[in-house]
């Protein structure tokens, strides 16, 4: 990974401001000098100093539509189909080994506040909102705000929590790599270059691939075996086109920021307002993959590093989500993959109170000390590769606290040949949404 070498220096300046004398401080980045600082997961060009009080700290900052570059080359490439190749929440290091302390380098500073960060400790911390309990939920390295991911790790630190309900970085990893789930990004109206001040994001959520790779997640060394290849066509929630029409080349999504621009390299979106971030499955399809935590974004931002392979494939790495959730919607995202106070009272209930004492934001992207905080900053670290949209698939909604066996997954009307994950299945699938 890449290195960006950071220095602070504090300039002086003196204004005359009614008499009073003002200090304005600048903060200079230069490759060539230290301390250095890992870029990436949420640290970019975006990053910039911040007034700590009695120091100035490093912010990871975050890409604004005012950081949109000038335009530039109107050329236009073809649209550019990915799939995510991993995601890491909050309980694994970037080698995806545990560590409960790994939330800390996931997200951004979505709040501008500081918040009792290790790198940047204060007597008196300021809070974007009025905290829920006496302690103050702090901020991630370099201000990043990510409660959520050190609620992942808690959850994955409890076999009837993470076990039951898959909610840990390896399952949800496994599931990725074997096509069991996903998110395709489409990218279009694309220069090609590292920097375009127009393009289009288009997310489809996906029930997997047409074939699913056999791989047992439950195995330890699920990692020995291949993952999805470009070629290899996914399935496509019918619900997630405007139009209905399947790949290889999809209409625009209901998903979709048509106002993107990529800057240095840097594809930035923004998601539409109360977008539901769920990896949709087909029930009974395979069985040993995690559970899709259904996480809906009041707000949410989206920034990753796009690239050209030799053998012309495009990549995304260093890839990051940022946002904000409501508690509200939380509560019902648990309660949607069957965790629920019916079927595990004690659990839920211990969930339930370490997510209201943990709340960290506004939920509507304000910033006030005054009003107690109803929402949890969200950071989640991601890469994508090429991928090949497939045939649309209809799935059903979740159902809150199902109750055979607290089940998780949505039924869908799948093909009576989807365990095996045929590719004909996918079409005959396909066939069976458009009669929906």
């Amino acid at each position: 990974m890449s290195r960006l070498a950071i220095v602070k220096l504090l300039v002086p300046v003196a204004l005359a401001a009614g008499g009073a004398t003002m200090i304005a401080y600048c903060t200079i980045y230069t490759p060539d000098l230290v301390p250095e600082i890992e870029a990436g997961s949420g640290i970019g060009w975006w990053s910039h100093g911040i007034d700590g009080g009695d120091q100035t700290c490093l912010s990871a900052g975050m890409p604004t539509p005012s950081d949109r570059p000038a335009p530039s080359d109107s050329t236009v490439i073809a649209p550019i189909y990915l799939a995510v190749g991993s995601m890491r929440i909050g309980s694994q290091d970037p080698n995806f080994q545990p560590d409960p302390n790994a939330w800390q380098d996931l997200g951004m500073d979505i709040d501008g506040v500081c918040t009792n960060s290790p790198t940047c400790l204060q007597d008196n911390p300021p809070v974007s909102c009025a905290p829920t309990e006496t302690a103050i939920p702090y901020d991630g390295n370099y201000c990043r705000d990510n409660t959520f991911g050190k609620l992942e790790v808690q959850a994955a630190s409890i076999p009837e929590v993470g076990g039951k309900y898959g909610l840990n970085d390896d399952a949800f990893n496994c599931a990725l790599c074997t096509g069991a789930y996903n998110f395709l990004i489409k990218i279009s109206n694309y220069n090609g270059t590292a920097n375009d001040d127009s393009v289009r994001i288009d997310l489809y959520p996906s029930p997997g691939l047409e074939s699913v790779l056999p791989w047992n997640c439950q195995d330890a060394d699920w990692r020995s075996h291949p993952c999805f290849t470009a070629d290899m066509p996914w399935l496509i929630r019918d619900t997630a086109v405007t139009q209905d029409a399947g790949g290889p080349s999809l209409p625009d999504a209901v998903l979709a920021d048509p106002n993107a621009y990529v800057r240095d390299g840097y594809v930035v979106a923004e998601l539409p307002p109360d977008t539901l971030f769920w990896f949709p499955s087909i029930a009974g399809r395979k069985s040993d993959v995690a559970t899709a935590f259904p996480l809906k974004f009041t707000q949410a931002l989206v920034a990753g590093q796009i690239t050209k392979a030799e053998d012309g494939t495009w990549t995304i790495a260093d890839g990051t989500i940022a946002g904000r959730s409501r508690e509200s919607d939380i509560i019902e995202g648990f309660r949607l993959i069957g965790f629920c106070d019916t079927n595990d009272p004690q659990d839920f209930s211990l969930m339930q109170n370490y997510l209201h004492g943990s709340l960290d934001v506004l939920a509507d992207g304000g910033n006030d000390p005054s009003t107690t905080c109803d929402g949890v900053s969200v950071g989640i670290a991601f890469t994508a590769r090429q991928a090949t949209p497939g045939s649309l698939i209809h799935v059903d909604e979740l159902v809150e606290c199902p109750e055979v066996d607290g089940g998780s997954d949505a039924s869908t009307d799948a093909p009576d040949d989807a365990d095996d994950g045929g590719a004909d299945g996918g079409d005959d699938a396909a066939t069976d949404a458009a009669g929906d």
